[in-house]
């Protein structure tokens, strides 16, 4: 009776910790987000334009990618169309 009460207490706090992991993880990225949009945003106006995203495109492996490649990137970004990038739509979407 003892193991089992035991066994069942270990497995208990043990998805207490994983169920926790998400939670961190989900926090951790979001700060990660923050930093990489205020670094790519030059301007600190908030919002990436075209040629400030491109730079997020260029430290993510895409260099060689082609203008139009670049704009569909870009466009599947900006969320509501307004020809930018804000920072809800970035952390929205970064490292998915």
């Amino acid at each position: 009776m003892m193991t089992k009460l035991l066994l069942i207490l270990t497995l208990g706090a043990g998805l207490l910790t994983l169920a926790g992991l998400p939670a961190a993880a989900q926090e951790s990225q979001g700060k990660d987000a923050d930093k990489a949009f205020a670094a790519l945003d030059a301007n600190q106006d908030g919002k990436l334009s075209q040629a400030e995203f491109g730079r997020h495109l260029e430290m993510q492996g895409k260099k060689n990618a082609t203008p139009e490649e670049k704009q569909k990137e870009f466009q599947a970004w900006d969320a509501d169309k307004d020809g930018s990038v804000s920072k809800a739509e970035f952390t929205a979407k970064y490292g998915r």
